[in-house]
This record gives C-alpha cells, structure tokens and sequence, in this order.
C-alpha cells in the first residue's frame, strides 16, 4: 500500500500531551480532526471510533464529547478535507472570458492539481466511494455545478458549438470535461493507492493534456450537432 502523508503530530502520541498547555476546547477539536483525517486516510470507514481514540489517545467518550456520532466527525472530516479547502477563484479563473479558455483551463487544473493530488485526500475518496457514498456524490455534484458546467458553456461560447438541444447533449459535453478532469486526478490514484510512479513534469503534462482536451472536444461535439 502506498505511503500516506503524515499527520499533525505522531500518532503515538496523546493528544493532551502534544503542548505544554493544556488545549481549549477549540484546539482539542482542531486536533481530533487532522488526527481523523490521517487515521481513515490509512483506515478507511470502516474502522471504528474505538480503535480512532485509541490511535489519538483518548477515551472514546471525550471522543464522542466533541462529536456525538461517527457520522457527525466524518461529516466534519468532509467538510474539512474537500470544503474548506477549495480555492473560490477557481471559479472566477474559469468563467473569466477576457481570458483564452486554453489559459484559463492550464491555470485551473495546475492549481486543481495541488488541491487533489494529496495522500490524504485521495485515499479519504476513494474509501468514501467504498463505504461513505455520500461524501462523493457530494463533493461531484459541487464539482458539476460550479467548475465541469462553466468549462462546457465557456467551450461552446468560444468554439462557436451550438447550444446542447437536450439533456443527453448536455451530459455528452459533461462526460467530455469530466473524463479530462478524472484524467487530473488519476496521476493521484497512480502515486497514492498504486505506489507507481507519477509524471515529473505534471505541469508540463497538464498543458498536454488541456491541448488534446480543446483539439479535440470542440471539433467533436461540433460535428455530433450538426448532423442532428
């Protein structure tokens, strides 16, 4: 299995004792959660909140002090691992026309790329996908709504495609980003679940990429709507 990134502190060590001064509550929690986000990054779901206490060194009820369900700190987990670290320009980035598409989307997925491309991030997705199926559709159904839609109405605007005459022709267009979006994203799965190795010039390769993705997507879809 492949490495996973470290966490804040050892994983021995007891979270009580990681400062000299005793933790408010704020950072106690603070603390349960970089510690959860590592332990279920090497774990998965599936492992109990027990052995999650025992790994952080606490009780299990301080555990449950600070969330009553080990649904509620996998929730906190998401919210912490794929919400609060999104960048919000990332939109303005894609939806920005003054800008040539093929710039906006290099820039937007070398940035993208950091975010993801994570031990912890991407191991915690795939055992969501595993065992917590509402962490991805989540994290999808955001990344439909406010990136892969802006990329298929921007592509249409500045390759002249017609507009999508049905639902079906708007879900091709959303497979097309997607499938390059995915292709981002399994440089991740290569490195942190495979152990392979990965590209040493990602950027280089996200130029290639976004190249291929615009000469060849636009001319498509292109071509499908016009022999309707």
């Amino acid at each position: 299995m492949a490495p996973v990134e470290q966490p804040i502190a050892h994983a021995s060590e007891p979270v009580e004792r990681q400062g000299r001064r005793r933790l408010s509550p704020e950072d106690r929690e603070h603390q349960i959660v970089q510690r959860a986000i590592a332990f279920f990054a090497a774990n998965g779901f599936e492992a109990s909140t027990r052995d999650l206490a025992k790994e952080l060194g606490v009780t299990q009820s301080l555990l449950y002090r600070y969330f009553p369900s080990k649904d509620a700190l996998v929730d906190r987990v998401y919210e912490e691992v794929f919400v609060r670290r999104w960048n919000p320009e990332w939109e303005e980035w894609l939806s920005d026309s003054s800008t040539p598409l093929d710039a906006r989307l290099k820039r937007y997925f070398k940035d993208y790329a950091r975010f993801v491309l994570r031990g912890e991030w991407v191991r915690i997705f795939m055992y969501a996908g595993l065992s917590k199926r509402g962490i991805n559709r989540k994290y999808l159904a955001r990344l439909r709504e406010r990136h892969w839609l802006v990329i298929a109405q921007e592509m249409r605007r500045e390759y002249d495609i017609p507009e999508p005459a049905t639902e079906d022709d708007l879900e091709e267009e959303i497979e097309l980003v997607w499938a390059t979006h995915a292709s981002i994203f399994y440089v991740g799965v290569r490195k942190w679940i495979y152990d392979l190795p990965t590209p040493k010039r990602l950027d280089h390769i996200i130029d290639m990429r976004v190249d291929a993705f615009l000469a060849g997507a636009p001319t498509v879809l292109r071509a499908a709507r016009t022999t309707k």
